[in-house]
């Protein structure tokens, strides 16, 4: 079988597409963008999407896709959908070929798009959110390469919409992380520093602000843009009491959204307010009974572990023990529990309690189980020390 040229097989196709006149269905594919009716029922349907409602966002977006059918908007939002399986649940592998699939799937229906309309703005936006939660994905899998190559084309349908649609609140987000990051990086990596003139200009504060202006009034990317405000805020800026309030907001905005419930536990956690923090996962538990029995799990797991962390921390030991055992049992039952972090940690912290309790058996019991997971190196080496000091 003879292989046909890339580059031919392009050449005929542009020809083609030259030479062959489009339907007027092809020709005029609609702007929904530049909608503000679909611009505010957008708003609603990714508030619905995020606070953990798909059956609610796609009633919202029903009538505009009883209009727009072939739209390829709808295949994104199928991506979108799958995006909160993936993140819920990162230890979980089993959704990421599909996830990848049907990112690339909008692509492609998007890139199809911008061959009859180069500038069509729904097409760009399209291309710069399918590859930008792709390449966020393959980084949350430690794919740097692939997620620094797929990141540049996110990057690039970005920079093209801002010229095409320079008003458009979602550019700043983009906009936003590029002048952020470029001045981060020289400053706090100097190994980066002899390149740094590869470098877009960079502007810490200006990155920020842009990023204010995407969380508070853009489409597709304003709880995106929160939550990364949250996020340099908290681990880059040093800025703590701020970051919290963005993770305040989105756990407000979000209230059945586990994602951000736990963030929220594990900064407070961070700031050391460990009575919010208690208070907090002990409220968030209670909630938990009507949440899915996979949602419910996944959430009990870190949440217990928090809470037991703030308790031990006040001193309240026994139930610290309690906690830390109900987030290791929860573990057991999910995907891939030998490389789970927290299993391994909420281990080490029921055996630390045990102990403490005067329960040597029961803390043995919870080394042990420590050094059964495949990860967590740290945990183990503090686990055998414990195992040597109880024998």
């Amino acid at each position: 079988m003879r292989l046909v040229s890339p580059r031919l097989t392009g050449t005929v196709l542009l020809i083609l597409m030259c030479i062959l006149p489009l339907s007027q269905t092809e020709a005029q594919t609609a702007v929904l963008i530049e909608d503000e009716s679909f611009k505010s029922d957008a708003q609603a349907a990714i508030d619905s999407l995020y606070n953990q409602n798909q059956e609610e966002a796609r009633h919202i977006l029903k009538p505009w896709i009883e209009a727009h059918p072939d739209h390829p908007l709808w295949t994104l939002w199928s991506g979108m959908e799958l995006w909160w399986t993936v993140l819920n649940d990162l230890h979980n592998t089993e959704n990421d070929e599909q996830f990848f699939n049907v990112m690339k799937q909008a692509d492609f229906e998007a890139s199809r798009l911008l061959r009859r309309d180069r500038d069509h703005p729904d097409a760009l936006i399209i291309r710069a959110i399918a590859n930008g939660y792709t390449a966020r994905h393959h980084s949350n899998r430690e794919e740097w390469l692939t997620a620094a190559n797929i990141g540049r084309k996110a990057y690039q349908a970005y920079s093209r919409l801002m010229e095409v649609v320079p008003n458009l609140p979602d550019n700043t987000f983009a906009e936003g992380m590029k002048r952020y990051y470029a001045a981060y990086i020289p400053e706090n990596y100097p190994v980066v520093r002899a390149v740094s003139w590869f470098l877009p200009d960079g502007d810490r504060e200006e990155g920020l602000r842009q990023l204010g202006i995407a969380s508070r009034d853009g489409v597709f990317a304003r709880p995106e843009a929160t939550y990364f405000l949250g996020n340099i805020l908290l681990n880059y800026e040093g800025d703590f009491e701020q970051a919290l309030l963005y993770f305040q907001e989105l756990v407000k905005q979000y209230p059945k959204n586990t994602y951000y419930s736990r963030l929220l536990a594990r900064t407070l956690h961070q700031l050391s307010q460990y009575s919010e923090v208690a208070e907090f996962a002990e409220n968030v538990i209670e909630n938990s009974s009507k949440l899915p029995e996979q949602d419910r799990m996944i959430l009990e797991e870190e949440i217990y572990y928090w809470l037991g962390l703030a308790q031990f921390r006040l001193g309240h030991l026994p139930e610290a023990l309690v906690s830390f055992k109900q987030s290791y049992d929860t573990g057991q039952l999910l995907a891939n529990s030998s490389r789970r972090p927290l299993q391994a940690l909420s281990a080490y912290q029921a055996g630390r309690m045990s102990e403490r309790l005067n329960k040597p058996d029961e803390a043995g019991f919870y080394y042990e189980r420590v050094l059964d997971q495949e990860n967590s190196d740290e945990a183990k080496r503090l686990a055998r020390q414990r195992l040597g000091a109880l024998n």
